[in-house]
């Protein structure tokens, strides 16, 4: 997989992100989302919490760092997010879109997809997250409570709508008539979070890549 870019913020990741971190309207501290710059500064924040995250682990995420990182003070920081935590929440909500990107931006320069090419594929995205450091907050196994809450309450929707189009488009006829959509793409990415956590059966790339055919595409592929 090529180099992760910064996820483009659709509807959907913001309506996630603006429900994690939703201000009490009660508090007069905290950003209001119409405030113009809002969603830049927040997905702002959001890029830098990774980066630092890909440096040193999500356990040693300091506001007092971020802040220097980004000339602003961590009470500014806490205006967009009330803690670590919501934080971490919305970087990893930014990363489950990179991931989603990435199968298609890979793969969209191939005229025909085939079994083969969007194995492949789905294989070097397995690959990055277990060896690129910008996914280290979501393969950390003590985010793993964290991470799968999330999915279970946002994954379906965001990457639905950022595959079915590719899907539909790229593959198309190619998929087994039988199969809902939706549940597709909630089974392939929890297949490929499983993926690369725990690996893939082989010990070279060729095993791994035949293991990952063998069990991916007769699900998906007619």
């Amino acid at each position: 997989m090529s180099t992760p870019e910064p996820a483009r913020h659709g509807n959907a990741l913001l309506g996630a992100l603006d429900q994690l971190t939703a201000p009490d309207p009660d508090s007069a501290r905290k950003a209001s989302p119409d405030h113009p710059g809002y969603d830049q500064t927040r997905i702002r924040i959001i890029q830098a919490a990774i980066d630092l995250m890909a440096e040193h682990g999500s356990q040693r995420l300091r506001f007092d760092e971020l802040g220097q990182r980004l000339d602003l003070n961590r009470t500014t920081i806490y205006r967009y997010f009330d803690s670590k935590q919501d934080l971490v929440a919305a970087a990893m909500l930014v990363l489950m879109i990179e991931i989603t990107e990435a199968v298609i931006r890979d793969t969209s320069p191939i005229r025909t997809v085939t079994p083969d090419t969007f194995t492949d594929n789905l294989y070097n995205v397995i690959h990055a997250l277990q060896t690129n450091d910008r996914y280290r907050v979501i393969m950390d196994a003590r985010n793993i409570e964290q991470f799968t809450e999330l999915s279970k309450r946002h994954m379906s929707e965001i990457t639905t709508t950022i595959m079915a189009r590719y899907l539909t488009a790229e593959v198309g006829d190619q998929l087994r008539n039988d199969l809902d959509l939706d549940e597709v793409v909630h089974w392939l990415f929890h297949q490929i979070m499983s993926y690369g956590f725990f690996g893939l059966k082989g010990d070279t790339e060729t095993e791994q890549k035949a293991y990952l055919r063998r069990m991916v595409v007769p699900v998906m592929f007619k």
